[in-house]
């Protein structure tokens, strides 16, 4: 089977944005992942976290990205209008889904460990939503898709994966990043994205944000 990472065309109606040097990034999230990307990216951003409900349930593309849009726009509501009039708000969200089931962040332990046993039994997919908001207040979107299948894992494994305190916090119970890898038997080619933020996407959405020669973090590459 072919793993793969895709990234939606933009709508007729979006136009890349231009990056202005004048402007200022600002990350509408508290997600030090998503800082981690764009600080190795070599991208300037200054972080102001929102808090929105997220919305749980539904179809996963389309919760991944509703959730980053309620981001972006209480970020940008959250700036002043002199602030707004130079500043582009970026915001994201992840979704882990298998069979249109959506495995959010575990309330707990005994969660996480059923997580990590459905996970295991066929491909899953993480899908990132990203939300850009101009100085001009308009609004770019986009979506990430990664497929990754599991190794067979055993009770005792999961069990020891679940034992690192990993599941916290994190939709699908598990951070790639971290110890997450070694459950991980094959992955799409954007692994930035199961880590939280795709960088093709994000280059789609805005133009000349990458500094020239920006190349993703060595330990996210095969």
């Amino acid at each position: 089977m072919n793993l793969r990472s895709s990234f939606p065309s933009l709508a007729d109606e979006q136009t890349p944005l231009i990056w202005d040097p004048a402007w200022r990034l600002v990350l509408a999230s508290a997600s030090p992942q998503r800082s981690e990307i764009l600080s190795e990216l070599g991208i300037e951003f200054e972080v102001r976290p929102t808090a929105v409900e997220e919305r749980a349930s539904g179809d996963p593309l389309e919760v991944a990205l509703a959730n980053a849009v309620a981001k972006a726009e209480a970020g940008r509501q959250a700036l002043s209008d002199a602030e707004r009039s130079e500043s582009v708000v970026l915001a994201a969200d992840t979704v882990v889904a298998l069979g249109g089931k959506i495995y959010g962040k575990p309330a707990d332990a005994a969660q996480a460990r059923q997580y990590l046993t459905e996970l295991a039994s066929g491909e899953h997919e993480v899908i990132g939503g990203i939300a850009l908001i101009g100085v001009d207040g308009v609004l770019l979107t986009a979506i990430a898709r990664t497929e990754v299948e599991f190794k067979p894992l055993s009770t005792e494994q999961i069990d020891a994966q679940i034992a690192l305190g990993e599941w916290q916090d994190r939709a699908g119970g598990y951070a790639f990043q971290l110890s997450g890898d070694q459950m991980v038997a094959r992955i799409g080619a954007d692994r930035l994205n199961v880590v939280g933020l795709s960088k093709s996407a994000l280059g789609g959405l805005v133009q000349g944000l990458l500094p020239t020669g920006s190349s993703s973090p060595n330990r996210y590459n095969d």
